[in-house]
């Protein structure tokens, strides 16, 4: 039994990973020219469990908050996400979380259960894995198995799944292959004198009979070694599920890609993502111009390099002339220099360095780039920024890359990669984020920390106020550009409550009147769609 509501008399058990799991997905539904999706989580706990404000559910393209769903132990809960057709939705689902962009890919998608910013549960299915519209849902085996592997999914026995009860293929004799996750490498910036210690937890049902250590140099031909749990690998203890091996030190500037393999007594086996490091030179400055933010694998409607920039930033309360300085990659033979005639930053100023300067304004609607840039910056491998005074002395450095612990989605998802706070140590990955937007070439970054200019940003600094309000607030968005944008308001349980606004707006701020006077108190959710952006923001409505 679901109950559903905004407050309880108990206290519900607080989750952790795996305790509230996707037990079932209708992704592509048997109804002839319908789309009925909906997926359906169970509660591994014996205890009830409540899915408040903090929790939510997403897949590629949009996003549904829960608020004070309570799944009792051992219990279901469905949620319809899509209803498009002429056939009648084949059930009453528990949630009805259509409205908010989630639409279930027919030929793979994820389905990703968040509390806060942990991952509860998750799953990347593809097609191959069954159920792809000829009548049976996807199914989990074993709740307590893996999300991650196909051997743990297979097609309902029924036609339309089994919605808010146990699966029809429950409990099936399953040997699933090992798990290898948690991969870290020390120390995170390696010197040339560095041996580099891989450690990974590596679990499994049966027992694990062989494990190997796969790297490569700069792209070259890969290499293996021992990865053991044998306490003499940098794993810790002997037999305690942390695994370990050894990469041999390399050279300054030197890309090593790093990936893991293990196979159990049944043959299965699990191979990893492949990570990557760069060797650094160990060399160190503290100056007052300083590599801000780097766009070094764009994604547009043009998807090239001609979008690549780099941003220098003037932490200084004075002007500072850069004429004749010369920025490079990796390599010593990629070059650029800043062309002679008083190229000065102004204090708390930028300059912006793309590869196609006229691409780069008309863009962003910015002017002053500087370039063509020369050349194309590496992307999952990593590669470096280096920028030089015009005597030859090293003024800032950044050895980036593409892999964890760096932010993953500048390479190639969109945003750009952006210095959390210009008086951070840009060498050190946490320094870094992700933009909130495409990229802010010569304007603050997402943070705008200890920057003296200000950018309007990209929606997720959209605003409610007041907020509690009492019939009437203000909406204030940030455009980055002129988009087309629809601002919409729904309940929580996903019915559409009104139009806001709809139509072209400009670059800058705009403020939209939320009249909720003829509507009753509780919480709404305001849906602004700009672009490929869809975010949402909670306003309570008190009366």
């Amino acid at each position: 039994m679901i109950l559903l509501m905004l407050l309880t008399a108990f206290a519900a058990f607080a989750a952790s990973p795996g305790d509230i799991v996707v037990n079932e997905i209708m992704y592509n539904g048997p109804e002839s020219g319908t789309d009925n999706e909906w997926f359906e989580l169970y509660n591994n706990t014996y205890g009830p469990i409540e899915l408040d404000s903090n929790w939510s559910a997403i897949d590629g393209e949009g996003a549904y908050i829960f608020d004070g769903v309570i799944i009792g132990g051992g219990e279901y809960l469905t949620v319809k996400v899509n209803e498009n057709g002429t056939e009648p939705f084949p059930f009453t689902p528990d949630i009805d979380a259509s409205g908010f962009g989630i639409a279930f890919g027919n030929s793979s998608d994820d389905v990703i259960i968040f509390e806060g910013m942990i991952i509860i549960d998750s799953v990347s299915y593809l097609d191959d894995w069954g159920a792809d519209g000829d009548g049976p849902s996807l199914e989990r085996i074993d709740p307590l198995g893996p999300s991650t592997s196909s051997s743990n999914w297979a097609p309902s026995i029924p036609d339309g799944g089994t919605p808010g009860a146990e699966n029809s293929i429950h409990g099936g004799d399953v040997d699933f292959p090992p798990v290898v996750e948690d991969i870290i490498h020390t120390p995170e910036y390696p010197l040339p004198t560095d041996e580099v210690t891989i450690t990974a937890t590596i679990t499994d049902d049966g027992t694990i009979t062989k494990a190997l250590l796969f790297y490569s140099i700069d792209g070259g031909e890969e290499d293996s070694t021992t990865f053991a749990d044998d306490g003499a690998h940098g794993d810790g203890s002997a037999d305690d599920d942390t695994w370990g091996g050894f990469i041999p030190a390399q050279a300054a500037g030197t890309t090593v890609h790093y990936f893991l393999l293990a196979e159990d007594d049944s043959l299965n086996s699990d191979t990893s993502w492949t990570y990557a490091y760069m060797v650094t030179s160990g060399d160190t400055v503290d100056g007052d111009v300083v590599i801000n933010e780097i766009m070094y694998n764009p994604a547009y409607p043009h998807i090239d390099a001609y979008y690549e920039f780099i941003e220098l930033y003037n932490r200084s309360d004075s002007t500072i002339f850069v004429s004749g300085w010369i920025l490079k990659d990796n390599s010593d033979y990629n070059t650029f220099a800043f062309p002679m005639g008083g190229v000065g930053i102004p204090a708390g100023g930028f300059v912006v360095v793309g590869k196609d300067v006229d691409t780069l304004q008309d863009y962003y609607g910015i002017t002053g780039v500087i370039g063509p840039m020369s050349f194309g910056l590496n992307n999952s491998s990593g590669d470096a920024v280096r920028l030089f005074d015009d005597s030859g002395t090293l003024v800032d450095f950044v050895y980036f890359s593409g892999d964890d612990p760096w932010p993953s989605t500048p390479n190639g998802d969109g945003p750009s990669l952006e210095l959390i706070d210009p008086t951070y140590d840009n060498s050190l990955a946490s320094s870094w984020q992700a933009s909130a937007s495409d990229g802010t070439p010569g304007f603050s970054n997402s943070t705008g920390i200890g920057e003296s200019f200000e950018k309007p940003t990209d929606l997720a600094l959209i605003e409610v106020f007041p907020n509690p309000f009492n019939a009437v607030a203000t909406i204030s968005v940030n455009l980055p550009r002129q988009s087309e944008t629809e601002v919409t308001v729904y309940t929580p349980d996903g019915r559409f409550a009104g139009e806001v606004f709809s139509g072209v707006l400009t670059r800058g701020t705009h403020e939209f009147a939320l009249d909720m006077l003829n509507y009753s108190s509780g919480l709404y959710l305001i849906k602004m769609e700009c672009g490929k952006e869809t975010l949402f923001k909670k306003a309570l409505l008190v009366k």
